[in-house]
């Protein structure tokens, strides 16, 4: 079936439900340390912070780095407009900087402009899974002495030279939304080496306040509420926890399986001359979906009409975030307006079938080849 989302609970996962809900408390609890401890595992980092969704996670990492009012992080424009909002939510101002026209991925050359005396972090984006040119970003980052978070929300399992993404700087931050390639219906989580920075993040997902079981002696007795800094209410729950848990079970299954179907994609749109998203040197993608890009406009509104008639599934491109109503700059970033303006988006979800994606591909390559 055709479809930008796989069936969250399968049997794995209504088992493991059921055992939490066998429990005194659905909270966060033993599950989210669990599945903590599995992603930190997997992306082979020391530590892992979970929380209610991606954007929390970013907001938990741009806090638990200082970030305040007056700085500046600087933001790729060809993203979903959470990282710029986790940006603003501190009272920072994100600074919009242009991608690569093959990678669709933070362009470095763009980066280096707009570091400032203000700048204190970057946000580079591993967009619809694509792992970006971290070695470039973090040399400007050492230059300039500024922190690094990896926005891989969209591309967990992703290997940029031997080493997954979300473990590439400072914190990386996923997200579990329902239409990722692992879902708790909701969630996210930050990752760091950084025992001071986990710390941070522990206590600002829950209020700023200390952890019962590390009170000791009178503190016990009196500081139940005691909290050391203004925190926020991003927990993840145990039920969210065990469907995560279940879900990484499968992942390299899924992940497998998403590379078939991106292959049979990339094969077949050859023969009509259509654009792909290429891909940093040593890396490896995941393919979250398939972005695909048209000569022009005009055929992008013409294969999504056909899409849409025959109630196929598609994504337009992201608006770039320097020219939503919010934000509304009036600054020219012109490779992510031109990618945007040309570009959509196809399921790659590991349920298609070999026949459904060649089929699939043919819908769109005939109308390029008629227009």
């Amino acid at each position: 079936m055709i479809s930008f989302e796989e069936p969250i609970i399968g049997i794995e996962e209504k088992k493991l439900l059921n055992e939490v809900l066998n429990k005194s408390s659905v909270a966060q609890g033993p599950y989210v340390e669990r599945f903590e401890k599995i992603i930190s595992s997997y992306c082979n980092t020391k530590f892992a912070s979970a929380c209610f969704n991606g954007t929390a996670a970013l907001h938990l990492a741009l806090a638990a780095l200082d970030i305040k009012q007056g700085d500046e992080v600087i933001v790729p424009s060809f993203t979903f407009i959470a990282t710029a909002n986790a940006v603003t939510y501190t009272g920072a101002k994100p600074v919009f900087t242009d991608i690569k026209k093959n990678t669709l991925c933070l362009d470095p050359n763009s980066l280096k402009k707009k570091i400032t005396n203000k700048t204190k972090a970057i946000i580079p984006v591993h967009v619809f899974g694509n792992p970006c040119d971290m070695n470039s970003i973090k040399g400007l980052a050492k230059e300039n002495d500024l922190s690094v978070i990896e926005d891989a929300a969209e591309a967990i399992g992703a290997v940029y030279r031997g080493k997954k993404v979300g473990s590439l700087s400072d914190i990386g931050c996923f997200s579990f939304y329902n239409n990722k390639i692992i879902s708790t219906g909701e969630g996210g989580m930050c990752l760091t080496d950084n025992q001071e920075l986990n710390g941070k993040l522990k206590l600002l997902r829950s209020q700023g306040k200390v952890k019962n079981e590390d009170l000791k002696g009178d503190d016990f007795i009196e500081k139940k509420y005691y909290h050391e800094m203004l925190g926020f209410n991003y927990r993840m729950t145990d039920l969210q926890a065990a469907i995560g848990i279940s879900q990484m079970k499968k992942i390299d299954d899924n992940l497998k399986s998403r590379k078939r179907v991106a292959k049979i994609y990339e094969n077949e749109f050859k023969k009509y001359d259509i654009n792909i998203m290429k891909n940093e040197t040593s890396s490896n993608p995941v393919y979250w979906i398939y972005p695909i890009i048209f000569k022009n406009k005009k055929i992008k509104m013409q294969v999504g009409k056909e899409l849409r008639k025959k109630e196929i599934p598609f994504l337009s491109f992201f608006w770039p975030c320097h020219k939503q109503p919010f934000y509304d700059s009036p600054e020219t970033l012109p490779i992510t307006e031109e990618v945007s303006e040309r570009g959509l988006s196809i399921p790659c979800i590991p349920s298609i079938s070999d026949e459904e994606a060649i089929d699939l591909t043919r819908i769109i390559g005939n109308v390029v080849k008629n227009a």
